[in-house]
């Protein structure tokens, strides 16, 4: 999807980045099994997260072994055994699915060559489709509401963040860990809330490619300042750890997603932002140089 959910590595104990490459790998295992080797490359860090969440809150089996990887064919790699674990079948489905729209979005915002980039996908997209008919039906809704939004140029970063959201929101309702009334109104919560996260770190992220091409971005057209952003964002953060903490039955790789939501949301958003903040220093620096100067 876009690579923003994922957890703090350098705060992470060995045994546990152990255990998250093996979500990662397993679910590129996963993909290409329901899918093909090639459909891989729609691997995400967004949809490996996912998948390693949905698990624990399930309970779900989820052994590791070790097995070679056709990427890095020297030696083998620790990875989740594509055994029935509808969490990671989920998971694999939904990557496919947006990586699908994302394309198609990048498409209507004038990229192109991304029309091209679709087609090695094409049988995947539509096997998608067949599997969750109506998860597809709901992300198309999402997308289109999301496109007449920017068509009308909201000023209000809320706007189109909240349909983003909604898309999550959507896909955590349909989730297989939405088993129970009080677990899918939770999930829902936050999922919306980490669409919104996931939106406002990108089109922060590409605030100078979109004005360069001239496509809509909230942050653009409001001339928003990073305390603005800051406070949009850390405010998204704060409601999906509030969300999160009311999970039941979190057990098996809670120290992971714990580290997810408590560290590495806050350490994604400081690495986008890093240049910003970085000049920001420098400029109050030195005016304080000149006003001690003076």
């Amino acid at each position: 999807m876009y690579g923003y959910i994922r957890p703090n590595i350098p705060e992470l104990k060995v045994r546990e980045k152990q255990r998250y490459d093996a979500w990662y790998c397993g679910l590129c295992r996963k993909i290409g099994k329901r899918y093909g080797f090639v459909d891989r490359m729609l691997l995400s860090y967004d949809s490996a997260f996912l998948a390693m969440l949905l698990s624990s809150v399930t309970g779900e089996t989820s052994p590791c072994e070790k097995n070679k990887c056709p990427v890095r064919p020297f030696g083998k790699k620790k990875l989740m055994i594509a055994v029935n674990n509808a969490a990671l079948d989920y998971a694999a489905d939904v990557c496919v699915l947006l990586a699908k729209f994302k394309l198609d979005d990048d498409v209507r915002d004038g990229k192109k060559l991304r029309a091209a980039a679709k087609l090695p996908f094409l049988r995947a997209f539509s096997k998608a489709k067949k599997r969750q008919g109506e998860l597809n039906s709901l992300i198309g809704a999402g997308i289109e509401a999301l496109s007449e939004v920017e068509k009308r140029s909201e000023m209000s970063e809320d706007a189109a963040a909240n349909v983003f959201g909604d898309i999550m929101r959507g896909i955590m309702e349909h989730s297989p860990a939405a088993n129970n009334a009080e677990r899918r109104t939770v999930l829902s919560e936050l999922g919306f809330f980490i669409g919104r996260i996931v939106y406002f770190m990108d089109a922060w992220d590409d605030r100078e490619e979109d004005k360069k091409r001239g496509t809509y971005n909230p942050f653009n057209l409001t001339n928003a300042t990073l305390a603005d952003a800051d406070y949009v964002v850390n405010f998204s953060i704060n409601s999906a750890i509030s969300a999160y903490n009311l999970l039941d039955g979190r057990a098996v790789d809670s120290s992971i997603t714990d580290n997810v939501f408590f560290e590495g949301l806050f350490a994604e958003w400081d690495a986008i932002t890093k240049k910003e903040r970085y000049k920001t220093e420098m400029e109050t620096t030195n005016k304080e140089r000149m006003v001690n100067a003076e």
